[in-house]
């Protein structure tokens, strides 16, 4: 599991490593300096200077050029032992830097006398031209304010440059911890950031400025956090080990029994949806509760799952409830009288995990006093517009602060809030979140997000604790969707393929009930 920290915590741990531990930040700077002299090298193909030796006849090659634009925080410090590393490895290195030296951090005087001892000139107007790379230094992780003046100019005339474009730390113009652009962002190729990944760099817009994410180890880990613990998280491959394991003497019953109450007249493809993909993630045991109208489509569409139809809201749910091991609730529900009897009586009486998802939430928008009652754990799964009736917030003011708003609910409310986007988030009662990078552009079409309901809801059927069946399931829904993008494209995904992309993922979970052949 990847830890994110955001700019406070970043400046934290970094004093925690230089006073606590006692390892001088200009160890530090210039570890991180090497981690982005070595992925341009790497890219760049490692360009080594071969001088003419004893008549051989081989030809010295063209040095590359690099441009590094560089402040005066410590971000321009790094930049600068970036521009002596590529110097000294025979890069042809001009070095943009304001004039200005009253703000300039005593980290960067130093860089800079270093520089000037080595006789690398710098210079405080962009240069005309092209450069094999351009590295952006002038800027980190600090900073809160929209660009303007010179430093807009700058990030403005770099991103017009050809050659490979590597950001220090953050591309600048980027808010380190809610990804916003702040008047203008530098456009990287390649964002190399120290010790943790930032949030900044996960959401967008943000993630669309920062192109690919290196995150390089420069001697801040999680023992610089003292006393305190990480709250952000980004689930990897690994974390898929903690996914209930198939046990080998089993049945049905052992994995769980999921009850999907889904779908008004007519509108079956969400139960189906959800209910699929319960069982694809491993639930044992799943039952549609629909309306009559809809038994004969689910019967031919999904056979195996066990159909409950309903006459009026409270016909046969009180049995359906107790024999329930996780309930999802609301995916193409509707919103009338009916519908909101059912959901408030789930509310009322559930005592195990409630998915609430689509038109669970929209009722529950009406009806707030209702999550606050909830006996059991629930997980709400909104997409932007649905958060927007749940908090009464604007679409935009949402994506600007996923992270914050997501916490907000999900502690004023205790519940797990699932804040759907391109990079969704997934937030606890007790502050801890989630941010997720799997997934891709092909799975913003219809009927995703009663696919990740099922998702969820087949992990916590299994005895998932709901804390981790929650982002586990995001994880799992955007591997699926990228192995099944991988192999056909983007454009035509949908959410039937997602499905087909579950059971490709789950093969590559650890089966500890696997049978070893008798030899």
């Amino acid at each position: 599991m990847r830890i994110l920290v955001d700019s406070a915590q970043m400046k934290q741990c970094d004093r925690n490593t230089i006073e606590h531990f006692g390892i001088p930040s200009l160890v530090l700077m210039e570890r991180a300096a090497l981690g982005v002299t070595e992925e341009i090298e790497r890219r760049l193909g490692a360009y080594r200077a071969k001088a003419d030796l004893g008549g051989s006849g081989w030809a010295r090659p063209r040095a590359y050029t690099a441009l590094v634009a560089c402040g005066f925080g410590n971000n321009g410090g790094d930049g600068l032992a970036v521009a002596r590393m590529l110097w000294q490895k025979g890069y042809a290195v001009t070095v943009v830097m304001p004039p200005e030296m009253k703000r300039m951090s005593e980290e960067t005087k130093v860089q800079r006398g270093i520089l000037e001892k080595y006789q690398i000139p710098l210079c405080s107007q962009m240069p005309e031209g092209e450069f094999d790379v351009v590295v952006d230094a002038l800027f980190g992780i600090g900073l809160t304010r929209e660009l303007t003046g010179e430093y807009r100019e700058y990030v403005k005339e770099m991103n017009g440059k050809q050659g490979l474009k590597v950001a220090v730390d953050i591309p600048s113009g980027i808010h380190g911890d809610t990804g916003a652009v702040m008047g203008i962002g530098f456009q990287a190729d390649v964002t190399v950031t120290f010790a943790f990944a930032k949030p900044g760099l996960m959401l967008f817009p943000g993630a669309g400025y920062a192109g690919e994410v290196k995150v390089w180890e420069i001697g801040i880990d999680r023992h610089s956090f003292l006393t305190e613990e990480p709250d952000l998280f980004c689930l990897e491959p690994e974390d898929m080990a903690g996914i209930p394991a198939r046990r080998t003497r089993t049945n049905k019953g052992s994995y769980g029994k999921v009850l999907t109450i889904a779908g008004q007249k007519n509108m079956a493809g969400a139960a189906f949806l959800s209910a699929k993909a319960s069982y694809l993630t491993g639930a044992g045991l799943v039952k549609v509760m629909t309306p009559e109208e809809n038994r004969v489509i689910l019967q031919q569409l999904l056979p195996e799952a066990i159909l409950e139809t309903y006459a009026d809201a409270s016909e046969n749910l009180h049995d359906s409830l107790a024999w329930a091991s996780v309930i999802v609730a609301g995916p193409g529900l509707g919103t009338g009288a009916k519908a909101e009897a059912l959901i408030q009586e789930v509310l009322e009486r559930a005592k195990v995990p409630l998915i609430l998802d689509a038109d669970g939430l929209n009722i529950v928008a009406k009806h707030q006093g209702w999550l606050r009652g909830a006996k059991g754990t629930v997980i709400v799964t909104p997409h932007l517009g649905e958060m927007a009736r749940l908090t009464g917030k604007s679409v935009p003011s949402i994506q600007e602060s996923m992270i914050g708003i997501a916490r907000e609910f999900a502690q004023e409310n205790q519940v797990i809030c699932v804040l759907k986007d391109a990079r969704t988030v997934t937030a606890l009662p007790d502050g801890r979140a989630w941010v997720n990078a799997s997934g891709n552009n092909g799975m913003a079409t219809a009927g995703a997000g009663d696919v990740l309901t099922g998702i969820i809801s087949g992990l916590a059927a299994q005895g998932m604790d709901p804390q981790r069946a929650a982002p586990m399931g995001v994880y799992l829904h955007g591997l699926a969707g990228d192995v099944q993008a991988a192999g056909q494209g983007r454009y035509g995904l949908m959410a039937q393929d997602i499905l087909a992309g579950i059971a490709r993922v789950m093969a590559d979970v650890p089966d500890s009930g696997r049978i070893r052949p008798i030899r």
